[in-house]
């Protein structure tokens, strides 16, 4: 059947509502009822749009991570291998700097995206979506992410590469998962204007600065036996 404006209104105005009350509330907390209300739909039209909430729980995440990957694309900050390999040391530090201050721009806002709730939700408190999740948004996500780094550092094997990519990811993931508490060590009611740029430089000089040690510690060693 063909999609019309008005079935496309709908269905959007559902996505939204779920986005704000999933991220609120979580997957457990947030009804069919209450996003149909919050969306000024009925109940049936959530079922008829997603088929199930758990079906509309995925597509909030399809749309987040939809955003993540076009903001990445817009900045010309997503490369091939092939482009990667043939980059200078400067030119692959530079592009992880601007990897993580999108994504750090898209957590922290402001305004704070629903990325940041919903993720920290779905970690905190797992749904039976969680393994589609990483298989089809966090996994290709990491996997650019060892890429980049491998580039940076082909002497490092996987297991320093995919460290680090872990280490990176939980540094992103700090800054907005413990925004609340950072504020009052901070003495301020919200971050900054720049943060994410201050801190997007500290965290790739930081991790860069730690592969490389972690490659030559396990170059020497190879060595040494």
């Amino acid at each position: 059947m063909a999609s019309t404006p008005a079935l496309r209104r709908t269905s959007d105005r559902l996505l939204a509502a779920a986005t704000e009350l999933f991220a609120r509330q979580g997957l457990h907390g947030a009804s069919i009822r209450d996003i149909a209300e919050r969306a000024g739909a009925n109940v049936a039209s959530g079922h008829y749009h997603f088929g199930s909430k758990d079906a509309l729980y995925l597509e909030v995440f399809r749309a987040e991570f939809a955003r993540v990957g076009e903001l990445l694309t817009a900045r010309g900050i997503r490369k091939t291998p092939a482009t990667l390999r043939r980059a200078s040391r400067r030119e692959l530090a530079a592009l992880l700097e601007a990897r993580i201050r999108a994504v750090l721009e898209l957590l922290l806002g402001p305004p704070p995206s629903p990325h940041g709730a919903l993720m920290q939700r779905e970690l905190c408190d797992p749904s039976p979506a969680l393994p589609i999740i990483v298989g089809e948004f966090i996994r290709p996500q990491s996997d650019e992410m060892e890429a980049l780094l491998s580039a940076f550092a082909p002497h490092a094997d996987r297991d320093t590469i995919r460290l680090a990519s872990f280490s990176i990811f939980g540094q992103l993931l700090f800054y907005r998962f413990n925004m609340p508490a950072i504020l009052i060590l901070l003495g301020r009611p919200s971050y900054p204007r720049g943060f994410p740029r201050k801190i997007a430089r500290h965290i790739a000089r930081f991790s860069l600065a730690g592969l490389d040690a972690a490659a030559g510690r396990r170059t020497e060693r190879r060595r040494a036996d």
